[in-house]
């Protein structure tokens, strides 16, 4: 059941908000092995389930989303939960709700529980020694994704509608293809990350994981506290970067992808190949990202090291070791490739390309095999996926194949501001690939 299906039975007297609240801890009690939640209080989220179910019986309605059971990464504090980030280091200081929390909250949403996560945000692999690591919804042998992990787990699961995540280089759609689920990383700034905890200020982006597209769109029209239409084409041009695809992409994943490719022309889409040039991409996110995110824990890095896990903390160290100079190149470098995906989306309504290399990999794997060879973890799964954040553009997720029985994710990228024209064509996608 998606989030607007239960809204239609709420509005219907077919069910209530501590009903579905109970499905929701229910499933969070049977899957207590997966690790998607950090915090939940069941007395506290009860009560609050009753008190929108009173108001409802009443015909009291908070707003669109009242009594709906969502949950919310644990880097964006909610007013009654602690916030922990997934690390021991202590965080900078945040304040007692983040705005898209809050924009939630007063819509009437249910915000029962916190989702695991890569600690910091510093990772993509969901595994996490503090807390440990979060387990795929398929199987859990193998890695869920992060950042947003225990969101996409919680959404595959049925553990809450819904959940609010963040994408700094790909962490809502790299574990929303793991598992199954639609990630929407809006358009950077569409929606606030005031109060959230910051990993790169200029980099990070707030967005839904959910069950369906529409789902992601009634979500962030929410929390970016617009509306945002529908507006795209009946018969879509693909455009296909076959040159940034080159060795990036595993054996099984790109016969999946081809086999979509030629059907795409018999569901009515023109497939056109694009250049999309991105010369040391990774080299010049990696910089930035890890420039800003030092700076923001540099008090605790200086005072607390052992507070954070060793990889997160030599990924911090490195970016202290940046000079201003190295960010400003960086910066600079980000223009000249931002020109380069505004001419491959010339001509096209949406780039398509897959969201993974390959199916979510067993927990604990540091090295993969793709076409070009061996390459380490981090490079091979995020390269797919962190254009899109470094520059800013709508990008969305959504499941299209299943290679070695796990689902794998399929990226529809469209031009900075037409978060609306991606999501109606992830929309048309999602009805032609059920």
């Amino acid at each position: 059941m998606d989030l607007l299906e239960a809204k239609r039975l709420l509005e219907t007297g077919a069910t209530t908000p501590i009903a579905l609240l109970e499905e929701a801890l229910e499933r969070a009690k049977a899957f207590q092995d997966r690790n998607a939640l950090a915090y939940l209080d069941e007395e506290a989220a009860r009560k609050e389930a009753l008190a929108l179910t009173e108001e409802l019986r009443r015909g009291q309605v908070r707003g669109p989303l009242h009594g709906l059971p969502l949950t919310i990464k644990d880097l964006f504090p909610v007013k009654g939960m602690p916030t922990r980030a997934g690390t021991k280091a202590p965080l900078p200081p945040l304040p007692e709700e983040a705005r898209a929390v809050r924009r939630l909250r007063e819509a009437g949403a249910l915000l029962f529980a916190k989702t695991n996560m890569h600690e910091i945000a510093l990772g993509i692999t969901g595994e996490n020694p503090w807390t440990g690591p979060v387990r795929n919804a398929v199987d859990p042998t193998r890695q869920a994704g992060g950042s947003s992990g225990g969101s996409a787990v919680a959404v595959a699961l049925g553990i809450g509608l819904a959940s609010l995540g963040t994408d700094t280089g790909g962490s809502i759609r790299i574990p929303a293809g793991f598992n199954g689920v639609v990630g929407f990383k809006p358009s950077y700034g569409r929606v606030s990350l005031e109060g959230a905890l910051p990993l790169s200020r200029s980099t990070d982006h707030a967005g839904p994981l959910t069950r369906s597209v529409r789902d992601a769109h009634f979500l962030t029209e929410i929390l970016a506290g617009e509306s945002i239409p529908l507006e795209g084409p009946q018969n879509p041009t693909f455009g296909v970067p076959l040159d940034f695809l080159e060795g990036r992409l595993g054996v099984e994943v790109r016969k999946a992808f081809q086999r979509l490719l030629e059907d795409l022309p018999s569901l009515r889409a023109e497939v056109r190949e694009v250049a999309l040039p991105l010369p040391g991409v990774y080299e010049v996110y990696t910089r930035l990202v890890r420039y800003e995110a030092a700076r923001i824990h540099e008090k605790a890095l200086k005072e607390h090291p052992e507070g954070f896990s060793p990889q997160v903390r030599e990924a911090l160290l490195a970016g202290l070791a940046l000079t201003e100079k190295d960010y400003r190149d960086a910066v600079a470098e980000r223009e000249a490739l931002r020109l380069q995906l505004v001419k491959a989306l010339r001509g096209v309504d949406a780039l398509l390309l897959p969201a993974q290399p390959l199916p979510a990999p067993p927990l604990g794997t540091e090295e993969v095999e793709l076409e070009s060879g061996r390459k380490s973890h981090r490079e091979a799964f995020i390269t797919l996926t962190l254009p899109f954040s470094l520059l800013g553009v709508p990008t969305l997720t959504l499941p299209f194949a299943r290679v070695e029985g796990m689902p794998v994710g399929l990226q529809v990228v469209g031009p900075y501001a037409e978060d609306g024209r991606v999501l109606a064509i992830g929309g048309w996608l999602e009805a032609r690939l059920r």
